[in-house]
């Protein structure tokens, strides 16, 4: 699998400002998702991803690699809030409160899921390879790279979490604008 410059970018925890629309589209945006209840389901939505992944943070406590784990489990989130929804505001919206929400509920948690360099490794396998076999890059960042039962463990996790957030994401319906 080669990269090239154009796919590495490092994840800031911050997603981009969306382009192309200019600032009085993009505030009128702003309201009209404001006024019809768009922008405080997003809020719920990651508020609630929030307290899925900080509650089932203590089923990892005694993994030697949960914390590896939980920083896939925050980037199938993002993967999953990327796949559902198309509108870049809602989208930002909602992980801007999941983030918000985590570091309410556990700070340490919230530094350990905002790892920059684990986090791209991610997503640039994502882009290679789509979403399957996740379990390669916890095995890579846990420098593991040949141990095939972490690698299966990954893979489980990442399938029965991205359902998870899927259904939770997918029981959200949003106003079209």
């Amino acid at each position: 699998m080669a990269f090239t410059d154009e796919d590495i970018k490092i994840y800031d925890g911050e997603e981009p400002v969306p382009t192309g629309l200019g600032a009085e589209d993009s505030a009128a945006r702003y309201v009209a998702h404001r006024d019809n209840g768009n922008l405080e389901k997003t809020r719920q939505l990651g508020e609630l991803l929030a307290q899925t992944l900080v509650g089932d943070a203590g089923r990892l406590a005694e993994d030697p690699y949960g914390q590896q784990k939980l920083v896939l489990l925050s980037f199938l989130i993002s993967d999953e809030l990327e796949a559902a929804l198309t509108d870049a505001m809602l989208r930002q919206s909602a992980a801007a409160a999941f983030r918000r929400r985590v570091e309410e509920l556990d700070p340490a948690i919230h530094g350990i899921i905002t790892d920059s360099a684990a986090f791209t490794l991610y997503i640039l396998h994502d882009r290679q390879v789509g979403n399957e076999e996740c379990g390669q890059v916890l095995a890579n960042l846990c420098d593991r790279d040949s141990d095939e039962t972490l690698i299966q463990e990954g893979n489980a996790l990442a399938e029965e979490y991205r359902g998870l957030f899927s259904g939770i994401i997918q029981s959200y319906t949003f106003k079209e604008l």
